[in-house]
């Protein structure tokens, strides 16, 4: 029998998440004492069980009503204060703490929870940007980041390995008042920058996130290239700890400065959403110290008629 394109579509995917289940412990499917910061979908189903775990759903409330993860909450990144709110020199920065308190408190959230976040993965690298800004936000508000992860492939994946997908919307999470504090020791700004430039050989490296084009049109003085894009492959399943750790090396000309327990990383993007993914595959995934992001991004830097530089 003749197989269609979307059946080959699927087998594609869901070969490519079998893959990804083989090559990460981060992926058994057994439950678990701690929560890695990927985890697959086997290893979701074998833990949407434990009452301290929150799965989030970031997808559109129309989406989340065909299909999600069973007992999943759903809280849309369109639309939601939480996760997009504008400020004066950007089109996104992290919520005000009112903001915070008013909406993880009406969904049960608190900083013991372990938060699962699970995005679309349709278009990257915007939505599985979206789920590290989101994770962003959350280590914003106070959640330690052992208690914060990322659904490998987001809702597709689950989809894909053809795990239990409910039509019911979860019961509702009783309130409790979140009584996390706001944590913004990891954001900084645009004086925070300028004075960071041409710092390399001190071990202080600006990163841009954004796509290559993007950088060669003009970029803050002495930062390196590394395309948030580079994170995962097609069907948004990030690539190991080992490529991601390479990546980043050979991004700052393997720089001995810099490392996991030495000197500074500080990303910025356009808006701080692209930029999110490299500052959680970095501090979340490979354990570095440091690592800053620059909210605002490109977007308050010239807003404000700070210098641009093309390459060389």
């Amino acid at each position: 029998m003749a197989v269609s394109s979307w059946q080959s579509a699927v087998l594609f995917w869901a070969n490519l998440v079998s893959s990804a289940v083989l090559r990460d412990p981060a992926h058994d499917g057994h439950p678990s004492a701690s929560l890695p910061s990927i985890v697959a979908p086997t290893w979701l189903n074998s833990n949407i069980g434990n009452s301290n775990l929150v799965a989030i759903d970031l997808r559109e409330s129309t989406l989340y009503t065909e299909g999600h993860v069973p007992g999943s909450i759903n809280i849309p990144h369109a639309g939601t204060p939480l996760w997009s709110s504008n400020g004066p020199n950007s089109t996104l920065v992290f919520p005000s703490a009112d903001v915070v308190v008013h909406t993880l408190s009406k969904n049960g959230i608190g900083v013991e929870n372990w938060a699962v976040i699970v995005p679309n993965a349709a278009v990257l690298p915007s939505h599985m940007a979206i789920a590290a800004r989101a994770a962003a936000t959350l280590r914003y508000a106070g959640l330690p980041t052992t208690n914060i992860a990322i659904l490998d492939g987001g809702y597709p994946a689950w989809a894909a390995a053809n795990l239990s997908i409910s039509t019911v919307p979860a019961v509702a999470r009783p309130e409790k008042k979140y009584t996390g504090k706001i944590d913004g020791s990891f954001v900084v700004e645009r004086d925070y920058i300028r004075a960071r430039i041409g710092k390399a050989a001190e071990g202080v490296v600006l990163v841009d996130a954004r796509a290559p084009a993007d950088y060669h049109a003009g970029h803050i003085e002495s930062a390196v290239s590394l395309p948030t894009l580079t994170i995962w492959n097609a069907v948004g399943i990030w690539k190991s700890s080992q490529e991601l750790q390479q990546l980043f090396e050979a991004a700052v000309d393997h720089n001995t400065a810099v490392g996991k327990n030495k000197g500074e990383v500080v990303v910025y993007c356009r808006t701080g959403m692209l930029a999110s993914a490299w500052v959680y595959a970095l501090t979340n995934i490979l354990g570095f110290e440091n690592v800053k992001l620059y909210d605002g991004s490109m977007e308050d830097w010239t807003r404000n008629g700070e210098a641009v530089t093309l390459p060389e």
